[in-house]
C-alpha cells in the first residue's frame, strides 16, 4: 500500500479520490493543469468529503499546478481527468518520470495508455515506467464546491488493465488495499473496448443535436433523447464495436449485457433496457453542443475503436459515419486530432502487432 499518491487532475473524480484516499492517511499531491480548480482547495487547507451522509475535512500534504513537482519522488501516479488531457499530462510530466513509476489512468476510454506511452516516448522519454488503465471511474460522484466534494456511490468491480498486460496484477497489488473493487482485465484492449460512453453519447447527441440548439427547457438525455430510433443506430454501433474486440479475441460485454450488470433494470432490448433503468430518469441532456459527449468521445473514442478495426480488417461504416458527421458539423477533424492509429502509435501494423503491442508494450 502507497503512503504517498499523487492524483493529477482537481475535478469531481480527482477531489473524491483524492480526499478518500486522504481519508485512508495516505498523502496526497494533488495537481491539475488549470489552475482555477486548485484555488479552493488551497485556500482551504484540503477537501471537505460527504460519504455516506457524514462530511469530514481532509487536509492534503501538496496542492500544486507544477506536474513534475507533484510526481517527484511518487511511485503512484493517479491521473483523473477527462481523456482529452491524457497527452497533455503526458507533455507535462514526460522528464519527470522515473524507473518504477506507476500512472493510471482514471478512466483511460479508448486507447489512453497507448496514447500517454507514445507521447512520451515522442518527447524522448526513456524511463521504465507502467501505465495503467481502468475501464470507468470508480465514483459516482460531484464537487459540491471549490473545496468540497460528494461520492454518491462506489462502483462494486471496476475492470483494470496495464500497459504492458504482464505488470497489470502489480499495479492491482499497489491499489488493493484502498481500491479491492479493481479487477484484472486481459489486456487494455479490453478496458479500451469495454468503452460505454462510446456507444451512448456521440450518436444520441447527432440524432438530437437541433433539440439541443433549439429546446430551451431540455429534455431527459435518455429516456426522451434515445427513442426506438436512436437506440437502433446505438446498437449498430454496438455490433462494430463488439466486431472488433471479437477479432483481437477480447471478451466484452455488449451495451445491453452491461446495463443488465450495472443496473436494476429489464428488457428484451437495448430500447427497453434504457426506458426502464431509473437511474438514467434525471439525466438531462447537454445544453449546448460543446459537450464532452460528442468532443470528448467522439476523438477518445470511437475514432480508435475505427482505427483498430483497420488494423484488424473490420468494417465500422456505422461508427465512421458519426465520425464523418460530427466531423462536419462542428468543423474540426477529429480523426486526425483524436487517437488515430499515429497518435496511439500503431500505424502501420497489423491486427497481431497491434495484439502483440498491447500485451507486450513493444512494437
Amino acid at each position: 500500500m502507497e503512503t504517498t499518491v499523487a492524483i493529477i487532475g482537481a475535478g469531481n473524480g480527482g477531489s473524491a479520490i483524492a480526499a478518500y484516499l486522504a481519508s485512508q492517511g495516505v498523502k496526497i499531491h494533488l495537481c491539475d493543469l488549470f489552475p482555477q480548480y486548485l484555488e479552493g482547495i488551497q485556500a482551504a487547507g484540503g477537501i471537505d468529503l460527504t460519504l455516506d451522509g457524514k462530511t469530514s475535512h481532509y487536509p492534503l500534504e501538496m496542492v500544486t499546478g507544477d506536474v513534475p513537482e507533484a510526481i517527484r519522488g511518487v511511485h503512484l501516479i493517479m491521473v483523473v481527468t477527462p481523456s482529452f488531457t491524457h497527452k497533455m499530462i503526458a507533455e507535462a510530466c514526460y522528464s519527470a518520470l522515473t524507473d518504477g513509476q506507476v500512472v493510471v489512468l482514471n478512466p483511460g476510454r479508448t486507447g489512453g495508455a497507448l496514447e500517454f506511452q507514445n507521447t512520451i516516448r515522442s518527447k524522448g522519454c526513456t524511463a521504465n515506467i507502467t501505465i495503467a488503465e481502468t475501464q470507468t471511474l470508480i465514483y459516482s460522484c460531484r464537487k459540491t464546491g471549490p473545496a468540497s466534494v460528494e461520492i454518491y456511490g462506489v462502483k462494486k468491480e471496476v475492470e483494470l488493465g496495464a500497459f504492458p498486460s504482464s505488470q497489470t496484477q502489480r499495479v492491482l497489488d499497489l491499489l488493493q488495499g484502498y481500491y479491492p473493487q479493481f479487477t484484472p482485465a486481459q489486456n487494455c484492449l479490453e478496458t479500451s473496448l469495454s468503452n460505454i460512453g462510446a456507444l451512448f453519447h456521440p450518436a444520441p447527441v447527432l440524432l438530437n443535436i437541433g433539440r439541443i440548439e433549439s429546446d430551451s427547457k431540455g429534455y431527459r438525455y435518455y429516456w426522451d433523447g434515445i427513442s426506438p430510433s436512436v437506440a437502433v443506430l446505438v446498437k449498430a454501433i454496438d455490433k462494430e464495436r463488439m466486431a472488433v474486440a471479437q477479432a483481437y479475441g477480447v471478451r466484452i460485454l455488449s451495451a445491453e449485457e452491461w446495463l443488465r450488470q450495472s443496473y436494476d433494470t429489464y428488457g428484451d432490448n437495448l430500447y427497453d433496457l434504457i426506458q426502464h433503468n431509473q437511474a438514467y430518469g434525471d439525466i438531462m441532456a447537454p445544453t449546448t453542443i460543446e459537450a464532452r459527449y460528442v468532443t470528448e468521445d467522439v476523438p477518445m473514442s470511437l475514432v480508435p475503436i475505427s482505427e483498430l478495426g483497420k488494423a484488424a480488417g473490420i468494417f465500422t461504416p456505422t461508427i465512421d459515419s458519426v465520425i464523418q458527421l460530427t466531423s462536419t458539423i462542428y468543423k474540426r477533424d477529429f480523426r486526425a486530432e483524436g487517437r488515430c492509429a499515429k497518435n496511439l502509435g500503431i500505424e502501420g501494423m497489423n491486427k497481431e502487432q497491434v495484439a502483440h503491442y498491447f500485451e507486450t508494450g513493444k512494437c
